[in-house]
């Protein structure tokens, strides 16, 4: 017995070798399905996956999140629309043939136009660039039947026949004050304010409340005068007519919109706006795109980004003015219906 415990303790160290490698051989030779998932490149591993992703992608967060942004219900409160439409009228045009013809606006154009416009569904809208009262029916058919219906309409202009100002709403127009005959003086010539001012009051929810369209002189040279003062002269004609219904009423409600043409620090818009102590001050809606952006209007000839659209509003109005609800409507095709971008401004804030 001795002699048998002295053998085995002699021959321990190899015993216990052995037992590892007998262990370790065992271990590798037991299923494991960690070791048998197969690598990404392997012909099998679409049947491995293929059950566990198609039963798992409905809970996925993309589609989730997706689905709950288009079932998230917009803002309560008015939704108003200010957009220069490019040329919704009949005019001569280059074709791509290089032919110039007096022609409308392609269909291609008034199809992506109607596209937003009806996407953003207000209830107001505000436009430049509009030419006859038939153009103006025209668009309000092709809006109706696109799903959006804004049965009350303002025609206005002054003294370019061509191009002018309008307005469709779904809320009844209950005052008009447009003004189509304004004149200024300049270089001693009497001059008349080429698209005039499109005034109406449409009643809201917190009163009745002026809507305001203006679309003044381009930056475009003309030879009869500075384009530059013209644009000074019909700004300074728009702060005469806001300050005449403040005057009237201190607490008139205004929203003054439209293409200015004009960058924010020049002195149209500061005519416009008046003093920041006046009674009659103009403050700006500021939209901004997705991307925090301010600009409006792309001019390709130049390749020239610019603000020249505003949303301004009165003192009285700013109680309920939804800024967070304010911005500037950017899809990435804006420039299939126009060379400006839309503003959409939401009044509604005030829990009167």
């Amino acid at each position: 017995m001795l002699s048998s415990f002295k053998n085995f303790f002699q021959n321990a160290p190899l015993i216990l070798v052995g037992a590892f490698f007998l262990c370790v051989s065992c271990k590798e030779s037991e299923p494991s399905s960690e070791k048998e998932v197969p690598q990404e490149n392997s012909p099998t591993e679409v049947k491995v996956e293929e059950p566990h992703q198609s039963k798992t992608a409905p809970e996925s967060p993309e589609p989730v999140k997706a689905t709950a942004a288009e079932e998230s219900p917009r803002p309560t409160g008015i939704r108003f629309l200010s957009y220069n439409i490019k040329n919704y009228l009949t005019m001569t045009r280059f074709l791509k043939n290089g032919e110039r013809r007096d022609t409308s606006k392609s269909e291609e154009e008034i199809e992506a136009l109607i596209k937003l416009i009806v996407s953003e569904k207000p209830q107001i809208l505000g436009l430049c660039e509009i030419g006859t009262k038939e153009d103006l029916l025209d668009l309000q058919t092709r809006l109706k039947k696109a799903g959006l219906d804004l049965p009350h309409s303002e025609h206005a202009g002054g003294a370019d026949p061509t191009r002018r100002l309008a307005l469709l709403s779904s809320l009844p127009i209950i005052a008009r004050n447009s003004q189509d005959n304004l004149s200024y003086t300049l270089d001693d010539n009497q001059r008349f304010m080429s698209r005039g001012i499109l005034d109406v009051s449409i009643e809201l929810p917190n009163g009745p409340t002026h809507f305001i369209g203006v679309h003044l002189k381009s930056k475009r040279e003309v030879t009869y005068a500075d384009q530059a003062l013209i644009r000074l002269n019909e700004a300074q004609l728009l702060r005469k007519h806001c300050d005449a219904l403040i005057e009237k009423n201190p607490d008139a409600r205004l929203i003054v919109y439209g293409d200015m043409n004009e960058t924010k620090g020049e002195a149209p818009i500061k005519a416009l706006r008046g003093s920041t102590k006046s009674p009659g001050f103009l403050d700006d809606v500021w939209a901004k795109d997705s991307r925090r952006e301010f600009w409006t209007h792309y001019w390709k000839w130049q390749d020239q980004y610019a603000r020249l659209d505003y949303v301004f509003f009165s003192r009285a109005m700013k109680s309920e003015m939804d800024f967070k609800n304010c911005y500037i409507v950017d899809p990435i095709d804006f420039y299939d219906a126009s060379d400006h971008r839309a503003i959409m401004v939401t009044i509604g804030r005030s829990g009167k």
